[in-house]
């Protein structure tokens, strides 16, 4: 089966850009990236057809992929395009965000051959999925490339209609989107004025006239701009954030998670 392999992927923290393109590296072969993290890429509406291979990936949100993701995948269209589903979570777990990422693209033209659930290191601390993923896990992704590759060599384009349908693991009706409070993050004295947070907030949330203002409908509490910070002036400080940090420093610290791949 001779495809054009193309990735499409939203990533704050680079964790799931990392997994994303392991996968891609075991594939051994030219790729297409549509990198969506920033708005401007969010522009495109990207249409794939008979000829393309996807690999699509997200982090998890609250056991869900990110709300403002659906709504924009609205906009994403296939023709009976070959689909990889990864997701990337900080080690709690993915609850049912890879199999609602399957049903989005399934309903829209795409047809799943294999999915992933992969460890990240949690964007609220470095002390929940330390170092996620590691080189074993982008390994484990190479390897698990590769075999979608040898996979998919032995399908004949007539036969993909006939594929049995891609089984991931999830529960429908999906988990229920539970509302946050307002987190913003703060920035302190050490701000140097570069700009570097408001040109890479995905939601274009950050004043370019001041740093500081954030706006409060826009922020999805990613974290990017105070794990891109090069002076260390952002942080979030939020009460509520701090216990459920705590809660998954608590639980979740020394869990040693695995990735889970379905062929």
């Amino acid at each position: 089966m001779n495809k054009h392999l193309n990735l499409l992927y939203f990533s704050a923290t680079d964790t799931t850009a990392q997994v994303v393109k392991a996968v891609a590296d075991g594939m051994n072969c030219s790729v297409i990236e549509n990198n969506i993290t920033l708005p401007k890429e969010r522009e495109h509406n990207f249409i794939f057809g008979e000829d393309d291979l996807v690999i699509i990936g997200v982090p998890v949100y609250g056991g869900r992929v990110p709300a403002f993701l659906t709504d924009y995948f609205t906009r994403v269209k296939g023709n009976n395009t070959v689909a990889i589903f990864i997701v990337v979570y900080g080690n709690r777990h993915y609850d049912d965000a890879l199999l609602e990422l399957r049903d989005i693209f399934e309903e829209k033209g795409f047809i799943g051959i294999a999915g992933g659930a992969f460890i990240g290191e949690h964007s609220f601390t470095n002390k929940v999925g330390t170092g996620k993923p590691d080189q074993k896990d982008l390994e484990i992704a190479r390897r698990f490339g590769a075999e979608i590759k040898e996979e998919l060599s032995r399908i004949k384009d007539e036969d993909l209609s006939n594929l049995p349908g891609l089984s991931v693991a999830g529960n429908y009706p999906y988990k229920e989107r539970k509302p946050m409070p307002v987190m913003l993050p703060e920035t302190n004295e050490r701000c140097a004025k570069c700009g570097v947070c408001a040109e890479l907030c995905p939601m274009g949330a950050i004043d370019f006239n001041n740093y500081s203002n954030i706006n409060a409908v826009e922020c999805i509490s990613c974290c990017r701009c105070i794990k891109k910070c090069p002076v260390g002036a952002k942080s979030m400080n939020h009460e509520l954030l701090e216990k459920i940090t705590q809660v998954l420093i608590d639980n979740f610290s020394t869990v040693k998670n695995e990735p889970k791949l379905y062929i």
